[in-house]
């Protein structure tokens, strides 16, 4: 009697909770429960995302063939006090015990960055693994405003020849990457490996302009005054002081009419240095800031507010969302010309890309942005970046990869 094949039982692995995971996998379980099929799915995540992420814990619930299943508190504790290789190496082991234990068929790591040392040269995995590769930097010697140090350069080495293990490795599959100007350069490396750009996700969304006109109320912020919306987990690398200090130096004019909007969790290793540096340029300055310390998930009502988005990211590798949901909704940015993000920004003509480790630089095209929001914005151009980034192309270019 011939042997009968095992069902399709894909799993999402992703130990990390905040920023857009969330979301990465609201929609693939949204697109999983449209669809008329046999395979069944699991996503394996840490306690703290089901704290978080409410969405996903109610779209999977008594659901026949998606599970949402947490590793267990110890395991989640170990990671957090394991860092560097050792924890790649954790939880590679995790990855592979789980996979194992629900007998998946295929799995895909949701961030693949942080495992390759592992696959490189951990255990073999039960099950063939795919990867979304976010952060590749070895290709950023083509962008015009790239300058590597000696540093730089020994890391962009060290970062091909262990992909290029990696790629060899018979039980990984595909690598998805968020990078659309290095797929090429990465197949030069394994030309047999299977390299695929995957869109970053957007799903653009209309706010009633009731809920905005409210939304203004509630923050205090006057009708007269412009909104530079800084967005996101605010820390260092935000680039949040290097617009402060900017901000000291525009004419008082200039900052009597304008809005700092602070949204997002701040560190809690900069919350003293951040209040007091932000109490110091209300007193200096005639600029009105507004700080909402706490995690937001509707986020696109702020973005319409907005009236520049902020993205002064320091030396920031890989993609960023800010850039989509800036577009989305029409709004222009103004954004560190470093890597992939400065990249975008000039060739879709978002708005300004800046070096973003100035803040003279940061000042002088805030004054330009003020006099004219349109300088180097190109509303057809950031239309169709959102396009090519919709949520639709990012499940499908996902779900194709799997057998339905």
């Amino acid at each position: 009697m011939p042997q009968l094949s095992k069902p399709n039982h894909v799993m999402l692995f992703d130990l990390i909770s905040g920023g857009h995971h969330g979301t990465y996998l609201q929609y693939l379980v949204q697109a999983w429960l449209k669809q008329p099929f046999s395979t069944e799915l699991t996503l394996v995540v840490a306690p703290k995302f089901l704290e978080v992420h409410h969405t996903v814990v109610a779209l999977t619930q008594n659901h026949p063939r998606i599970n949402l299943q947490s590793i267990t508190a110890l395991e989640a504790a170990q990671c957090e006090q394991t860092a560097g290789i050792k924890r790649s190496f954790l939880e590679w082991r995790l990855l592979c015990q789980y996979a194992e234990e629900i007998q998946a068929t295929q799995a895909l790591l949701m961030y693949f960055d942080s495992f390759q040392m592992a696959i490189a040269f951990g255990q073999p995995a039960p099950c063939p693994v795919s990867g979304i590769y976010f952060r590749p930097t070895f290709h950023y010697t083509q962008f015009r405003h790239y300058h590597p140090t000696i540093k730089d350069r020994i890391r962009q080495i060290r970062q091909k020849l262990l992909l290029a293990l990696v790629l060899r490795r018979a039980q990984f599959d595909r690598l998805f990457c968020l990078d659309p100007y290095v797929v090429d350069q990465i197949q030069l490396l394994q030309p047999t490996a299977k390299i695929q750009h995957l869109p970053d996700p957007i799903e653009p969304q209309t706010t009633d302009s009731i809920e905005i006109t409210t939304l203004r109320k509630q923050l205090g912020i006057s009708e007269s005054r412009k909104i530079l919306l800084l967005f996101g987990f605010l820390d260092q690398r935000k680039g949040i002081y290097q617009i402060l200090r900017a901000i000291k130096q525009l004419d008082p004019d200039i900052a009597r009419s304008l809005c700092l909007l602070l949204v997002g969790q701040v560190d809690p290793k900069e919350q003293t240095s951040l209040m007091t540096t932000i109490q110091t340029i209300e007193k200096q300055t005639p600029v009105q800031i507004v700080l909402q310390d706490q995690f937001v998930k509707e986020t696109f009502p702020y973005f319409q507010l907005a009236d520049i988005v902020l993205a002064p990211y320091q030396r920031h590798v890989g993609m960023s969302g800010i850039l989509l949901q800036a577009a989305a909704v029409n709004k222009p940015i103004l954004s560190s010309n470093y890597g992939l993000m400065g990249e975008l920004v000039e060739r879709y003509q978002l708005g300004e890309a800046i070096d973003s480790e100035d803040p003279s630089e940061i000042a002088v095209a805030l004054e330009r942005m003020w006099l004219d929001p349109t300088h180097h914005y190109d509303a057809m151009k950031a239309k169709a970046f959102v396009n090519q980034n919709l949520a639709a192309h990012f499940v499908n270019t996902i779900m194709d990869h799997f057998t339905l």
